[in-house]
């Protein structure tokens, strides 16, 4: 009797348990349901995180950020005065090679903004909406940023080859028939391409090296700055954004040298200057398409990257010899800022799962510290024997 009374007692308690999951349910229905009233006819699957983001995003833009939304504000308020100040000089000094490392500075705004976003967003942990984390927005922010350089490029690149077209009219005088009709009808497109942007008969002032010179010293500040705290807050899009901050201030040398020797009396080099400086973000903006598109298709990582995970799983065999017996299938992919790693281990046929949770743990977290950005590492336990 005593087994029939603990029957019907189970009985009774799971009928209970059905009956609170029931109310439970209809609780979240009509809460639900009213989340969807208050909406109108907004979407079932309505996130609130998307609000978060937004107010961060928003609190960062006002400098009440952290240190890593502060100096990349910092950066885009450079990279705006830099640009009106250097367009501005180039402009009325007359100077192609300075107008170019203006239009490179107004691609850096978009690159800071991508930066500051993408840093607010590698903050939040994943979510049900995005289990894995918030590492594509990065790559799609970077795919975008890349196709604005590429463009920016092309157009820097047109212009300063008219203007070079037109520095090389004396010689392309002498030259022959052919390669007279061949630079006239080149220039004659740039020009078409990139009118708007040329000064008809305006000689290159040399104050314009000045404004290069400021650019220089700006950026290599907040290249040193940015680089501090990445390494700091152990951040990869913030120290990516430094070595951006760094390529900036070499384009802007490239400029210096290209109007002073334009002013000592060699004019060519003011547009080679440009075509120098159009050819430097075209291989940014290049290497960033190349990138995102690979991140994007969930490309591996180098194998630069595997060598030292294998390194780590070694470590980890040394001090479990008898329990580690090998490891294979170890691969990773990067989303973003994070890598996602996964490998399958073997253990052998005796180990008990205590002893087999201890492996998997060593093996997840020596892979996680052995390279920042490793986000998650999924390890699949498989006996063999041990001999």
């Amino acid at each position: 009797m005593a087994s029939s009374s603990s029957i019907v007692d189970a009985a009774k308690a799971g009928e209970a348990e059905l009956h609170q999951r029931k109310r439970a349910s209809k609780t979240h229905a009509a809460a639900a349901g009213a989340h969807h009233h208050g909406h109108g006819h907004g979407h079932h699957h309505h996130d609130h995180g998307s609000a978060e983001e937004a107010d961060a995003l928003l609190a960062a833009l006002r400098g009440k950020g952290d240190r890593g939304s502060n100096i990349t504000l910092a950066g885009l308020v450079s990279n705006i005065g830099l640009c009106a100040a250097k367009g501005t000089a180039g402009v009325y000094l007359n100077s192609a090679a300075l107008l170019a490392d203006a239009a490179h500075s107004l691609s850096d705004m978009f690159a800071d903004l991508v930066t500051l976003f993408c840093w607010k967003m590698s903050q939040k942990p994943p979510s049900a909406s995005h289990p894995l984390g918030y590492g594509k927005y990065e790559t799609m922010g970077s795919l975008g940023v890349s196709l604005v350089l590429v463009a920016g490029a092309v157009g820097i690149g047109f212009h300063s080859y008219a203007l070079l077209v037109e520095a090389l009219q004396p010689t392309l005088a002498s030259a022959p028939a052919a390669i007279q009709a061949l630079g006239a009808w080149s220039g004659g497109l740039a020009h078409n391409f990139h009118d708007h942007a040329h000064n008809e008969g305006g000689l290159l002032d040399p104050n314009a090296m000045w404004f290069a010179l400021l650019s220089i010293g700006v950026k290599e500040w907040l290249y040193r700055a940015t680089l501090k705290i990445a390494r700091e807050e152990n951040s990869s899009v913030l120290e990516a954004n430094a070595l951006h901050h760094r390529s900036d201030s070499l384009s802007s040398a490239v400029t210096f040298l290209a109007i002073g020797g334009s002013w000592l009396g060699f004019p060519v080099l003011d547009p080679l200057g440009g075509l120098l400086v159009a050819g430097l973000i075209g291989k940014q903006g290049a290497d960033l398409l190349i990138g995102a598109l690979g991140e994007l298709s969930d490309r591996g990582v180098e194998p630069e990257m595997l060598q030292t995970f294998d390194a780590a799983i070694d470590e980890v065999r040394q001090r479990f010899p008898e329990l580690l017996m090998g490891w294979r299938d170890l691969r990773a992919v990067k989303s973003g800022v994070s890598t996602f790693a996964d490998v399958t281990v073997q253990l052998p046929n005796d180990a008990t799962l205590r002893q087999a949770g201890e492996v998997e743990r060593a093996v997840r977290e020596a892979v996680m510290a052995c390279t920042k950005g490793v986000k998650e590492v999924r390890v699949r336990l498989v006996t063999v024997d041990a001999e």
